[in-house]
Parts: structure tokens; sequence; C-alpha cells
């Protein structure tokens, strides 16, 4: 009996096209320790599996069905969180015995691992729609922004007369989406929630967790007056 084919995948052969890299992540030396890694995995010289010392292996079927868009996926996307990488090494998405891969790099940032994760994943569904790496990366970020940061959940985190966005907070609005603060303020600026100015200045602030907890949505029946007085009150008091 054939298998049947998972709901959020279409059919696509890629066994005529062989082993390679479909998006890097970072710049220069992060592209060169991907490919540098991945030259190594074809050749031999190191294995991804089974999971064990070099990686930790899951399954990409969640993100897949998160994203909701039917894309040509290959077939049973698997994620591999590499230990002992250069720091530097930031991921990478490829096609591997005819099967889709995601390498990220197992020390970073849970936040910012979570998002690469993301975006490669779709890369995956989307690089034979998309010839140009900058364009697949762009449409790639644009269906992870979709998905992870909705309008009206991004737009419960800001007001147009905030100035200034204190630290704990910072790291609270990335942990809740899950993704770097960067990453939130850009969707911000895209849905114009926010202005170039508030942009740049936000952009200046360090996520800092703090052990305090707090209610982290504002109310929409509160006003502006409300809302700062709840996020600097709290900051003064840290």
């Amino acid at each position: 009996m054939g298998k049947k084919q998972p709901k959020n995948q279409l059919l696509l052969d890629f066994s005529v096209r062989g082993n390679r890299i479909v998006l890097h992540l970072g710049q220069v030396e992060s592209q060169r320790l991907a490919d540098q890694l991945f030259e190594g995995l074809v050749n031999g010289d190191w294995m991804i599996e089974p999971a064990g010392a070099v990686a930790d292996i899951s399954y990409a079927q969640d993100i897949v069905h998160q994203i909701g868009h039917k894309l040509p996926y290959p077939e049973g996307i698997k994620i591999a969180q590499l230990h002992n990488v250069d720091p530097g090494f930031k991921g990478f998405s490829a096609i591997y015995r005819q099967k889709g891969w995601v390498f990220v790099n197992a020390a970073s940032e849970i936040n910012e691992r979570n998002y690469h994760i993301h975006l490669l994943t779709v890369s995956l569904g989307l690089h034979t729609l998309y010839a140009n790496t900058i364009s697949l990366a762009a449409r790639s970020e644009q269906l992870i922004f979709d998905a992870l940061l909705p309008f009206e959940e991004v737009e419960s985190f800001f007001r147009n007369d905030i100035s200034k966005i204190p630290d704990f907070l910072a790291s609270d609005i990335a942990n809740f989406f899950k993704v770097p603060f960067p990453m939130v303020l850009k969707r911000a600026l895209a849905l114009k929630i926010i202005s170039d100015d508030q942009y740049r200045t936000f952009m200046t602030v360090t996520p800092v967790a703090s052990s305090k907890p707090r209610e982290l949505f504002v109310s929409k029946d509160g006003n502006i007056d409300d809302l700062e007085a709840q996020l600097f009150s709290q900051g003064m008091e840290d």
C-alpha cells in the first residue's frame, strides 16, 4: 500500500538534484562554517544519525502544521541541533540523502534558535519556488512573521506614544513570541504599529529577564496612561 501524503505536503521528487544547501543563515563566517559542516557530512567525515553526542534530532511536523500553507516540502523534515560547533555558526537548511534537514547551533539563545528552526523549515517548502536566495529568505521570513507574530498580538504590546521599553519588558515580549526581540520590532515596524523613530529607539534595548512575576498583557480597555504606569512603575521597582 502506498504511503499517504501528509496534508501540508505536495508530491515532489528530490532524488535527481542531490545533496545541497538550500539556505544559509548569518554572515560570511557562519556561511563558511555551514559549508564546511555540510561538506564533511556528505563526505562521511561525521555522521548526523543516530542522535546523540553530535546532535539532538527531532521532526519538523509540528512546525509545518503551524505554518499551515500547502508547500512542496520534502518528506519527513528533520531538525538537527548541533553540539560542540563553532559559536559563529548559525544554521542552514539542506537536502541530504533526498530528505529535508534543518541544522542549527544547539548553544544559541533559545528564542533565536526557535526563530531559525522555523525559518529554515519554511525555506525547505519554498526553495523550489524561489531560485534567488534573497527572495527565498524574505518570503520565508514573511510566512514566519504571519504565523508567529500576528498583528493583534504584536499590537497589544505597543502604543504610538510609548518612547521607552524597559529591558525586562523586551525580554518578556521576546519570550512570549519565542523569537528575538529585534524580530518583534521588525514585524511591528512592517505592520506600522510603531514608527521609524520608535524602531530605532527600541532596537537599542538589551532584553534582560526579571525574576519578578507580572501580568504581561495590557487590557484593551486600558488607556495610554495606564500602560505607561504599568510599564515604568515596574521598571523603577527593578
